[in-house]
């Protein structure tokens, strides 16, 4: 088995992680899955994904034995809304403390909760702060003039009619009034200039955290909470309420994680940063990573990796392939499993907090509409592939069957396989977990390279981008500061390749040999 492999080359060569100390947080060095409960395992035969099914299933997911190797090995979950909700996708919220019954009762999420954690993972949900439902009790109270919660919403008699950032009308006529939402009419805006509001959503947030016991929260759209004087977006108001919403929830939970959905260019997330979040999503990186390998450019990944390691504090970035919002990884890829697996590789060698979307990791395909990259996880083959006894409430994905979490796991090259071998080797090894990272200059533009560094120990990472098998032998790599020569042990190659030799030149590169990388393969060195 390629694990087993995998981990005899982690303890002869010093990468175990008991050797060195632990991260200052549990997030820097955890891997975590991102679910939508409506499409992970239905219980009940009603067609729609519930909460005692996700608990069947944890263990698929993490089963908390490390001498396992069925289980994917993620150490955190991210959960989408749960919340009673109108919707099928949940974030127009009726109900914040009340779980959706479509997925159970709050005793089963208090159940997923203990039950995770007994298997050492953690747990997140979605909590969404902009806006809620217009059927919420809050906006239908706001509806009836001179109400107690009239001016928990937003409201005005003579609004600009300009439109949106993307070109949407964000006024809406209620009576004779209007009122203020972002998104759409359905999503009305909560006004957090009300002391009001923002006492209820702080004690919404105590209730998941200490009632249900959560980890931490994944905030939606937080950088259009308060807009100021035309500003929709990133205003210094909303930094201002995301400071003290982070010291409340740091007072009620100190290891409570806040991770932040800001949409924007890294310079304008890094403030974010600053007492508000503790990370946040980096999604022109996961645009980066998804070309390069598309387009077997490691130079134009090169760079933004480098934007971004330079303009945010700590690595203090969360990475990605695709999430809920996005055509799915292996669709942007046209079905290549090659390049997935490479993307997949990237994505776990990289700095940062990774996350995966569910079905990620056995290739599950869909474009948007949103409905069709959210569809139903196929388990096993068979009617309902595992997820349903009934008609689910969203067809498969249309290759579904072929991408079963029951073949890809008994299958050793399967792109499950290597999704399983990475976080084995992400979690065993600390310098991948939470490294300093130095990007690598090739001489070769198919190649991107970067050291990753903790403690005593180096590794060396090398990702082949392209269609070309390449020698590493008539490459540098100039950038390098570690050792200065030496054999390197035997690295763990996702493809081909001989046993390599490496040297630093006086230049301050780092030279390898006796290597040829296939194509869409990786290349780790633990170098002393």
């Amino acid at each position: 088995m390629r694990r087993l492999t995998l981990f005899v080359l982690l303890v002869a060569y010093g990468w175990a992680a008991s050797a060195a100390p632990s991260p200052a947080a549990w997030w820097e060095g955890a891997v975590f899955y991102e679910v939508f409960v409506r499409s992970f395992q239905d219980s009940d035969g009603d067609g729609i994904g519930d909460l005692p099914g996700l608990i069947a299933r944890l263990d698929w997911l993490n089963d908390g034995d490390p001498s396992t190797e069925e289980d994917l090995g993620v150490t955190a979950l991210w959960l989408m809304p749960i919340a009673e909700s109108p919707s099928y996708h949940g974030y127009d919220v009726t109900d914040y403390v009340s779980v959706e019954p479509d997925y159970g009762t709050l005793e089963d999420a208090k159940l997923l909760v203990r039950e995770a954690h007994r298997r050492g993972l953690r747990v997140i949900v979605d909590l969404v702060l902009n806006h809620t439902s217009d059927l919420h009790p809050w906006f239908q109270e706001s509806l009836i003039p001179g109400s107690a919660r009239q001016d928990w919403y937003i409201w005005s008699n003579s609004p600009s009619l300009a439109p949106g950032p993307w070109g949407q009308p964000v006024w809406h006529r209620a009576g004779l009034s209007w009122y203020y939402g972002l998104f759409w009419s359905g999503m009305p805006d909560l006004n957090y200039r009300t002391p009001h509001v923002t006492q209820a959503v702080f004690d919404i947030a105590r209730f998941w955290l200490l009632d249900v016991g959560v980890d931490g929260f994944r905030l939606d759209a937080i950088r259009h909470l308060i807009e100021t004087d035309g500003t929709l977006s990133n205003t210094a108001a909303t930094h201002f309420w995301l400071k003290g919403f982070a010291a409340v929830v740091k007072g009620w939970k100190p290891d409570a994680v806040l991770v932040g959905e800001v949409w924007d260019r890294p310079e304008a997330i890094v403030p974010y940063l600053d007492r508000e979040l503790d990370v946040a999503f980096e999604f022109s990186l996961a645009e980066a990573v998804l070309g390069g390998v598309l387009s077997g450019n490691g130079r134009s990944m090169r760079s933004a990796i480098d934007l971004v390691l330079r303009t945010y504090p700590g690595e203090r970035f969360a990475t990605f392939l695709s999430n809920h919002d996005q055509d799915r990884t292996m669709s942007r890829l046209r079905g290549d499993e090659r390049r997935a697996k490479l993307a997949a590789a990237i994505l776990l060698t990289l700095p940062g907090v990774p996350f995966l979307y569910y079905g990620e990791e056995v290739g599950m395909t869909g474009v948007k509409p949103d409905e069709r990259i959210r569809t139903p996880m196929p388990w096993e083959p068979g009617p309902g592939l595992g997820f349903t006894s009934a008609i689910p409430w969203q067809p498969f994905s249309v290759d579904a069957a072929s991408r079963t979490v029951s073949d890809g796991a008994r299958d050793p090259d399967s792109l499950y396989a290597r999704y399983r071998a990475l976080i084995a080797l992400r979690k065993a090894t600390p310098a991948l977990g939470y490294g300093e990272t130095a990007l690598l200059t090739a001489s070769h533009p198919g190649l991107l390279a970067f050291s990753r560094s903790f403690g005593t120990t180096s590794l060396f990472v090398v990702h082949n981008v392209t269609s070309l098998s390449i020698d590493l032998g008539d490459l540098t790599f100039a950038g390098w500061s570690g050792a200065s020569s030496g054999v390197a042990a035997p690295g763990v190659v996702f493809g081909e390749a001989h046993e390599p030799h490496w040297h630093a030149d006086d230049a301050g590169s780092i030279v390898v040999t006796d290597a040829v990388l296939p194509p869409f393969s990786t290349l780790i060195l633990s170098v002393p």
